[in-house]
């Protein structure tokens, strides 16, 4: 086994360099959240929080599923889909730019660059240029947090958000350039408008939604106490992820380019295991320690970080089928996962109580693992 993984770091450098910037972005997120908390008054963090996810759903919207096409087309030599993808980005960029000022204009001009940093770290991503992906992601987190420090010093709130501007701007510099090649044919894409509408369906419903809505269903059923104690879990369970959400990022263009990871597959899939089991073990200490306040959430952090098997089996039947060009599936999945999972948060409180959330979670992760795993099945026998 020590050979086995020696091999796949030497064979897949590239899976370590995404998941350090991943995992790089997401602690010097944490961290800065963290010192925002400090700071901010308990309102002007919640409205700061506010803003920021209001801006991330739009820019989930303007992407119209275009930056996983690249990641799962340009690795095919097909140079045209990222041409015309980013073409129309800039349309998108631009009419989510005047649609989010009207909330306020400082999240217009911030969800387009969020726009234009996504389709940067698409292409990287596809180019396989895996070093410069991490270099990117922790750089750009990094600008952020230095230049919404200093600008909340000077201009309060709007500071922060224009600091995540400045980062995302900064740092999207392979799509403005990109853009020297703008075109407003798109032929390429036309051809992949099926495979682009349900990805664009799978962000929503696999990312976007199940990080928000679940959220406003606990808080608005259970009220914010019960809400506290699930977030918890849960952001435990997204720090957990980062693994498996750096296996989805690599597999993904690996596999659209013919390569098989098998073995690199069932290392990750016993490293899940093992982590879990680690963490459900260990995570009592860590929160009677570190989240006094929060010991009625051990239970539900405890659950919820077993969460991270199935999710790792769905990362990689995910990546799978997208790169067999299997986008329906895997929208359907997504579907049925969001359907299983607020379905399971309202029926599992009311008999079990705040644990029936964590069982929810990890039921509705199982039933979209166990949909993904009949459908590759099914690509294997044809």
């Amino acid at each position: 086994m020590r050979g086995l993984i020696k091999r796949l770091l030497k064979e897949d450098i590239g899976l370590v360099y995404v998941t350090l910037g991943n995992m790089g972005s997401a602690v010097l997120g944490a961290f800065f959240w963290f010192i925002l908390a400090t700071i901010l008054e308990v309102s002007s963090y919640g409205l700061v929080n506010y803003y920021l996810s209001l801006a991330s759903i739009f820019t989930a919207l303007g992407a119209i599923g275009l930056n996983t096409t690249v990641i799962a087309f340009l690795p095919k030599g097909e140079e045209e889909v990222l041409y015309e993808a980013n073409s129309l980005i800039l349309i998108s960029g631009l009419i989510l730019a005047f649609s989010l000022s009207i909330f306020h204009w400082s999240l217009g001009i911030l969800s387009a660059t969020m726009l234009f940093f996504t389709m940067t770290q698409a292409e990287l991503l596809s180019r396989k240029m895996y070093r410069e992906y991490a270099l990117l992601s922790i750089g750009a987190r990094l600008l952020q947090i230095t230049s919404s420090l200093l600008l909340y010093f000077h201009t309060g709130l709007t500071g922060i958000i224009l600091g995540y501007f400045l980062g995302y701007l900064a740092f999207s510099y392979k799509y403005f350039l990109s853009l020297r090649n703008l075109t407003l044919k798109i032929k390429s894409l036309k051809e992949k408008w099926s495979f682009a509408l349900h990805a664009y369906g799978y962000n929503l419903i696999g990312k976007t939604l199940p990080n928000f809505l679940d959220k406003i269903i606990v808080g608005s059923l259970f009220g914010y106490y019960t809400l506290g104690l699930y977030q918890l879990g849960f952001q435990f369970f997204m720090f957990l992820s980062i693994i498996s959400g750096s296996l989805y990022g690599y597999l993904l263009p690996e596999e659209s380019s013919g390569k098989s990871k098998k073995e690199l597959k069932l290392v990750s899939l016993i490293f899940a295991v093992v982590l879990a089991l680690a963490f459900y073990i260990v995570s009592p200490h860590i929160i009677q320690t570190l989240f006094p306040s929060f010991a009625d959430s051990i239970p539900i952090v405890q659950l919820m970080s077993l969460a991270v098997i199935p999710s790792t089996a769905v990362a990689m039947l995910t990546a799978s089928l997208l790169a067999n060009g299997k986008s329906r599936a895997v929208f359907i999945a997504g579907v049925i996962y969001i359907v299983s999972l607020i379905t399971g948060l309202v029926i599992m409180r009311s008999i079990i109580g705040e644990l029936g959330l964590a069982l929810a979670f990890i039921i509705a992760q199982a039933i979209q693992a166990i949909y993904l795993g009949i459908n590759r099945k099914s690509i294997s026998r044809s």
